[in-house]
């Protein structure tokens, strides 16, 4: 089976160098690369060309639209989705290919850490996240996805509705319920990324307030079109 590595991006030239060093040094390696550019205003397409990828530009700057168009160009059997930010474990995709053919999974979807960033944005994203995401997939089957770690079956993912073009966040738990819809997927908190903790320096009521209000209007109305994070460099 063939895998297409899916990167959306915007203004990431500081760290996509990183994130490309790592996925050459993975055990598998993807078919095609393909960088969905959100017409950055650094030197991210350059970067992402000369590393190989393909580059979708695309004049939307919401993270649903990004990861979208990267499904429609992709033509792999499988789409692998990453961040710009974020490094990957040499057994990523051997570790997500093993699963879809021994398990019969339709789809992959891991957990992420981070090394840096405010003491207690890395208290709850590396120690209290993981073990609340699976309390609840085990009690509810709500996958709390990141759309730095997920795999799934290209076909799947299309015939599900793929991304919701218009959220702003949340779209990695949405794509990862549609999929969910259409065969067994595996969930699993240990198998994870390393991503940037710049999130946190957002501040911690901003981030707090932030992502309650947009997960609750997720959860009442299914929708996250209103409220998502601030662009990043």
């Amino acid at each position: 089976m063939t895998i297409s590595l899916i990167i959306p991006a915007l203004n990431e030239e500081k760290y996509l160098p990183e994130t490309f060093a790592s996925v050459k040094k993975m055990d598998r390696h993807p078919d095609e690369i393909i960088v969905v550019d959100a017409q950055s205003e650094d030197k991210t397409a350059t970067i992402a060309t000369s590393f190989g990828a393909h580059v979708v530009t695309v004049d939307r700057r919401s993270i649903g639209y990004s990861r979208q168009k990267g499904l429609e160009a992709a033509t792999g059997d499988i789409v692998a989705y990453t961040d710009a930010d974020t490094v990957l474990p040499t057994n990523w995709l051997s570790t997500i290919v093993s699963h879809m053919e021994k398990d019969h999974a339709v789809g992959v979807f891991g957990g992420f850490r981070v090394p840096d960033g405010p003491w207690w944005y890395r208290a709850y994203i590396n120690g209290i996240q993981p073990i609340t995401n699976s309390i609840i997939y085990t009690l509810f089957k709500i996958p709390f996805a990141t759309g730095q770690n997920m795999a799934f079956y290209r076909r799947n993912a299309l015939s599900a509705g793929g991304f919701p073009v218009d959220f702003k966040i949340a779209e990695d738990i949405e794509i990862a319920r549609r999929v969910m819809s259409t065969g067994r997927v595996v969930f699993r908190q240990d198998f994870f990324v390393v991503a940037s903790g710049r999130r946190g320096y957002e501040g911690f009521w901003q981030l707090i307030s932030r992502s309650f209000s947009a997960f609750f209007y997720y959860f009442i109305y299914r929708r996250a079109d209103k409220i998502g994070f601030p662009n990043l460099r």
